[in-house]
């Protein structure tokens, strides 16, 4: 176990056994439970509630915010945070635009030029991550053949890949971390 959750459940069994002691002498004295022995119960219970509760008020105003809760949940910001980060930049612009391409109900048109050699290194990558698939009997090579044959005119990728599961999956969760990401002037490199 982690020192330091093992020193914290020492102290919360500490507080808790030192209240039900001065609960058990407190009610050895008088038999019914009065205010000052639910003090106790209460005192008793309360490092047990910071893992389901966030604060709580008791009365006459007083407020305890249980600090684990805080920490906790800014852990898990900074790991959404992270997470975004990674999904925002997994794939490069390029690479984004040819999955989209792919799922799209339209055609993805290319066409041989000064960049086909990085086109072709991005379809393997994506191939590789499982984002899209050769089609029967298709692949990298009868695509540059297509691309060579046709001279700088466009061919349809499609007739070479297909999107996957895995593809469509990627670019709804993109979408979706898009829609919730707040529009400033920095976007971290997203489209």
């Amino acid at each position: 176990m982690d020192p330091l959750k093992s020193s914290a459940l020492v102290g919360k069994i500490a507080v808790t056994g030192v209240a039900l002691v001065a609960l058990s002498l407190h009610l050895s004295e008088k038999a019914p439970l009065d205010t000052p022995g639910l003090i106790l119960v209460f005192i008793a219970v309360l490092p047990w509630l910071g893992s389901i509760l966030s604060r709580a008020e008791m009365p006459g105003g007083w407020k305890i915010e249980f600090q684990a809760v805080k920490v906790e949940q800014r852990r898990q910001a900074q790991e959404i945070d992270i997470l975004k980060f990674l999904l925002s930049n997994f794939l490069t612009e390029h690479e984004c635009r040819h999955v989209a391409g792919l799922g799209s109900d339209t055609p993805y048109y290319a066409h041989r030029d000064g960049t086909t050699a990085y086109f072709e290194m991005e379809m393997r990558r994506l191939r590789a991550l499982g984002f899209i698939q050769s089609r029967p009997d298709h692949g990298i090579r009868s695509l540059l053949k297509a691309l060579s044959d046709a001279g700088g005119r466009e061919i349809n990728v499609k007739d070479h890949f297909e999107i996957t599961v895995r593809g469509r999956d990627y670019l709804r969760l993109r979408a979706e971390m898009l829609a919730v990401i707040p529009r400033t002037g920095d976007n971290n490199g997203l489209p």
